[in-house]
């Protein structure tokens, strides 16, 4: 019996593999005969399944058969970057930061490695990457206020270039960035080709970002507070497929914080232990209607272009 997905499913992958066409989840173009995209494969009662093959995976692109050349298990875990806003105004909010900080750590799975960062006067680690959790929850409580702009869009520029250096030779981990932000002053001085290959490595190497926006409800006779790091901030999420929250009261960052964590642990839990796919397609040109599925009995697999948990 054979274990087809849906036509959502491979409709999806089939758009994220024309749309990406990055490094280590697709192949080097949708013309080109090799394709790569990533399964997660399960029994009927949720299992792991440990030993998947190549002759375990059928494709097949406009009804003709694809070639399944190999079959790859991955184990890379999720990494995560926290980046918080601690510009003006953000003394208020120290209890909320704290008490929703702990609760995503707290919720993460020991294995995951998590950085967190302020962003005022400009980026500056307050935690390391680290899996040492009693070390990151004291980080959680050196978070404090600073006079000075927040510099979101560096933040997220500098985290972009970091993920780049650990992972150009071969990728290494799913890389996750949580930002809370809120709509004051942006001190950012990145220009627009920053901000555009920021994008880029972020979908190359299968980056996901989640944003919470407070509103502050300031104003500015010289500029439309908040405005580029919301536009910023949308366009990442939307690109990246994460997240975005925009709130009005502070007292929600604690609760979405902890609802963060609980997400990114089910992600990790998924992404941590799935396969990576080679086909040789049947046909050239651009791609065609793609039905993917098992050939073994009790066995379901959940395909993506790049890995992450839909």
């Amino acid at each position: 019996m054979q274990h087809r997905s849906s036509s959502r499913v491979t409709n999806r992958l089939r758009v994220g593999i024309l749309a990406l066409g990055v490094a280590g989840a697709v192949a080097t173009g949708y013309a080109q005969q090799e394709l790569t995209f990533f399964v997660s494969a399960t029994t009927i009662t949720g299992d792991r399944v440990t030993d998947l093959k190549p002759e375990d995976v059928k494709i097949t692109e406009d009804g003709k058969d694809a070639t399944v050349s190999r079959v790859e298990s991955v184990k890379w875990p999720i990494r995560l970057t926290v980046l918080v806003d601690n510009g003006p105004g953000t003394a208020t909010l120290l209890t909320q930061y704290r008490n929703g900080l702990k609760a995503l750590f707290g919720a993460l799975p020991s294995e995951i490695e998590t950085s967190l960062i302020t962003l005022a006067p400009q980026p500056r680690f307050v935690v390391r990457a680290s899996t040492d959790k009693v070390q990151i929850q004291n980080g959680v409580d050196r978070v404090t206020p600073d006079n000075s702009a927040p510099r979101m869009i560096e933040g997220l520029t500098e985290a972009a270039n970091r993920i780049e250096q650990d992972n150009r030779k071969e990728l290494k981990y799913f890389p996750v960035i949580v930002v809370v932000s809120t709509t004051g002053a942006e001190g950012s001085t990145a220009r627009d080709r920053e901000v555009q290959k920021m994008a880029e490595q972020l979908v190359k190497y299968s980056g996901r970002v989640h944003i919470i926006m407070l509103g502050t409800g300031g104003t500015s006779s010289q500029q439309i507070l908040g405005a580029r790091q919301v536009h910023v901030g949308k366009s990442i999420v939307d690109l990246t497929g994460g997240r975005y929250e925009a709130i009005a009261a502070p007292t929600a960052v604690g609760t979405l914080l902890a609802e963060f964590g609980k997400m990114i642990a089910e992600a990790h839990a998924f992404q941590s232990d799935q396969y990576r796919v080679t086909v040789q397609r049947p046909t050239a040109g651009a791609m065609g209607q793609t039905m993917i599925g098992s050939t073994r009995v009790g066995v379901r697999l959940t395909a993506t272009a790049q890995g992450l948990k839909p």
